[in-house]
């Protein structure tokens, strides 16, 4: 037998579920290319209920989702991702709880008699009608008689939660310490990218369905984790990370040193207005200190959290647009390339004067008369070690000061713990959270659970909304008796032959590239005015067109195949290739293989899916329909076990 060549391995639910990489990348697992699909064909509503089957911020996720569907996006790998999240927004500003700062606000289709929350629909055809029943027919599942749940934050963890647990039917009270509800979304989000009228009804559609607020309610000042395990069957923890890291050098003391989160958090409330002074010094180099800026002068609103340099960049712009300042520098240890802020934010912040300063680390802040004057920096080699680990290489010799009226620090931030207490039974980690188990959210105290910021450190909003959803599984499975659990399923449709063009990707799409939405230009990006003006028709329905559909499969039935070789001569990635079955090697079935008069010259199909552009070229040709195109989706949802 000849050395073996191609090694080949039996596909699965999880082979086929790589496949849709995007919906796989999403924390919520939203059908990405579902409602992109529909987009691309005009069908609107079908392509809102997709998007908003799987997540309640749906609309805010349009506007400002870190989109990780769009990094794990297939067309990347030949020129730029689907811009997912930018129709997300399109589809969700014509029939969400948001039509935009003119309209009057009008209730969505979704939430019309809304009592269940589906996973999956159907790849997008004309199946608005079985789109609307699957969000509107569920019927409402109830929990235990009378079993109340207690939510400690009103952010997208906390409500998100309050959202799934009331569609079950459970009794739950939100607490809220702060005077609004929305968390980060309202205090680190800026109203340029999130308009406030949109927040208010996200939360007013949650808060339809039972869950009550109460508001300016905080752990360990107005009641303790004990009174509530008293009072409640069971107790989620979504409480935010609002207390900024320090950078423990000589001189952060003193005046004119601010702290990233206190300072949005003010600036946003209203709390005080700051006199930063002409030059402001921004040590990190993230997104929020950008967003801020424009915003700030009347009633500024950072962003949502993708990481500890969002933050800081964030700070910087915030600082820029408070109209009293002439120059920000924000002081970046990483180099440009490594630096964790979106690499569209840090151009936005460039064309809006802000310098980015990298590879410079601050060790000491000097002031005169107990305020800061300046910030002396080393130059850094590199940032990482080989261990791809953050441990800066510092330049002896290159001291470097920077001279400021301001200096703000965004290096992270860490929960305030100051609530806990010893009889509570929960663990904290050295990063300033607790300690909590990754897949039940579960703190080892029973009927506990934790989720959001305060468990797992600043991330993006749609991992928070997944984290809400985790964890109301799991208080469902704690209050039920452990009768709830998870299933993942697959379904695969067969499509008419005669209907492959119309299934697969629409004409000309791989010559079509990206197209970022419109913005304002810079000289117009004052006050609270979006800057991203989103896309109109024409070009959402050009750029959804661009997807590639990697739900889509060709299936192959080796009993029909008669080795004429004509899909392998079709496909235009060559990404099939016909083989003796002398040169597989890995686990698959003998029976699988191409039948031929003698065994040892049996012959194999083998698929490349990640050239595979799912054009359906190969099917169409075949003469025996050997291969055929199937379309894929996967859903995961709690069942009650009797029921399931």
């Amino acid at each position: 037998m000849a050395q073996a060549r191609y090694r080949v391995e039996l596909p699965d639910l999880d082979f086929y579920r790589r496949g849709v990489a995007c919906q796989q990348a999403c924390p919520v697992h939203t059908d990405a290319r579902a409602y992109v699909n529909a987009i691309a064909k005009g069908e609107y509503e079908l392509a809102y209920l997709i998007a908003r089957e799987t997540n309640p911020f749906a609309s805010t996720c349009g506007w400002v989702c870190g989109a990780p569907c769009e990094a794990a996006c297939r067309r990347g790998t030949i020129d730029a991702p689907i811009a997912i999240r930018a129709l997300k927004r399109y589809v969700n500003d014509r029939y969400g709880v948001y039509l935009g700062e003119e309209a009057e606000p009008r209730e969505p289709p979704a939430w019309r008699g809304y009592g269940g929350q589906p996973r999956g629909l159907d790849l997008g055809n004309s199946a608005l009608p079985a789109a609307r029943a699957a969000l509107r027919g569920v019927a409402r599942r109830h929990g235990p008689a009378a079993a109340r749940v207690a939510v400690v934050g009103a952010g997208p963890a906390g409500l998100t939660c309050a959202h799934d647990l009331a569609l079950i039917g459970y009794d739950v009270t939100i607490f809220e310490g702060s005077p609004f509800a929305g968390g980060m979304l309202r205090l680190g989000v800026p109203e340029y990218r999130l308009p406030r009228q949109l927040i208010d009804l996200e939360i007013e559609a949650i808060l339809a369905l039972g869950p009550k607020l109460e508001l300016g309610k905080s752990l360990g000042t107005d009641f303790t984790l004990g009174d509530l395990r008293q009072a409640f069957d069971a107790v989620f923890l979504a409480i935010g990370t609002y207390r900024s890291r320090q950078l423990n050098i000589e001189g952060e003391e003193q005046d004119g040193v601010l702290r990233a989160v206190d300072f949005l958090l003010n600036v946003n409330l209203g709390g005080y207005n700051l006199d930063l002074g002409r030059s402001i010094l921004v040590i990190g180099g993230g997104n929020v200190a950008m967003d801020v800026a424009r915003t700030a002068a009347r009633l500024g609103h950072p962003t949502e959290s993708g990481g500890d340099v969002e933050l800081a960049l964030d700070v910087a712009r915030a600082a820029r647009r408070l109209g009293r300042t002439q120059e920000v520098h924000c002081l970046v240890v990483e180099a440009r390339e490594e630096m964790l802020a979106d690499s569209l934010e840090v151009a936005e912040a460039e064309k809006e004067g802000v310098r980015i300063q990298n590879h410079v680390a601050p060790m000491r802040i000097l002031g005169e008369g107990g305020r800061a004057t300046s910030v002396q920096t080393l130059d850094v080699g590199r940032a990482f070690d080989d261990q791809g680990r953050f441990n800066p290489e510092l330049i002896q010799g290159t001291e470097r000061n920077w001279s400021c009226d301001s200096v703000i620090v965004a290096i992270g931030q860490m929960g305030e713990l100051s609530w806990l207490r010893p009889e509570d039974g929960l663990h904290t980690t050295p990063r300033g959270t607790l300690q909590v188990n990754p897949t039940t959210l579960e703190t080892g105290v029973p009927g506990i659970f934790t989720g959001g910021d305060i468990a797992f450190g600043p991330r993006l909003i749609v991992h928070a909304v997944a984290d809400g959803q985790r964890a109301a599984a799991g208080i469902h499975r704690f209050l039920s008796g452990a009768t709830a659990t998870s299933r993942r399923r697959g379904f695969f449709t067969p499509l008419d032959r005669r209907r492959y063009s119309a299934w697969g990707p629409l004409g000309g799409f791989l010559r079509a590239s990206r197209q970022q939405p419109p913005s304002l230009p810079v000289a117009r990006r004052v006050g609270v005015a979006s800057v991203e003006e989103g896309y109109n028709e024409a070009i959402a329905r050009k750029q959804a067109a661009r997807c590639l559909i990697c739900s889509l499969n060709p299936i192959f039935d080796s009993s029909l195949c008669i080795l004429c070789n004509g899909c392998v001569d079709v496909c235009p990635e060559d990404c099939l290739k016909l083989v003796p079955a002398s040169d597989l090697e890995g686990d698959f079935k003998i029976e699988a293989l191409i039948p031929t008069p003698e065994m040892e010259y049996a012959m194999a199909m083998l698929l490349d899916p990640a050239r595979c552009i799912r054009c359906g070229l190969c099917a169409a040709r075949c003469p025996t329909e050997a291969v055929v195109m199937n379309a894929f989706r996967f859903t995961e949802e709690v069942v009650d076990k009797e029921s399931g």
